[in-house]
């Protein structure tokens, strides 16, 4: 019987895991849109990095096909369209953003990070609500 307990609690405590989750933020960044955490950071050693707009199109898609444990290259600030070092690939192309439109941030490192934004002409970011 304590066996049994015993195992049932670590499978339990195990599936609890130590995951966390970030909000991103856009910025204009030298007349670039960059993404950095809202408030908490976490490493930024994304294993998977995606931008999709409010239709569900992936407008840019970032992958490392791995886990890419910290330290890592590709740390906070992310600048739309330029692939940071550290392995990772553009699995999407960067397409040009539209003003108007919303936009969902998703990216993962062993902890998820999100957010959404949407910007005016003359890049004016306005940071939205996360897009659960």
């Amino acid at each position: 019987m304590h066996l049994k307990f015993t195992v049932i609690l670590t499978i339990a405590l195990s599936l609890t895991g130590c995951s966390y989750q970030y909000e991103l933020k856009a910025i204009e960044l030298n007349g670039k849109i960059a993404f950095v955490p809202m408030k908490d950071k976490g490493a930024g050693c994304f294993s998977r990095f995606v931008v999709t707009s409010e239709t569900g199109e992936v407008v840019w898609k970032l992958d490392a096909d791995r886990y890419i444990h910290d330290p890592c290259e590709n740390n906070f600030p992310i600048i739309y369209g330029s692939v940071p070092r550290g392995g990772m690939a553009e699995i999407v192309k960067a397409k040009p953003l539209q003003a108007g439109i919303r936009y969902k941030i998703e990216g993962w490192d062993g902890d998820s990070y999100t957010g959404a934004f949407s910007f005016r002409q003359g890049i004016v970011v306005d940071n939205l609500e996360d897009a659960h």
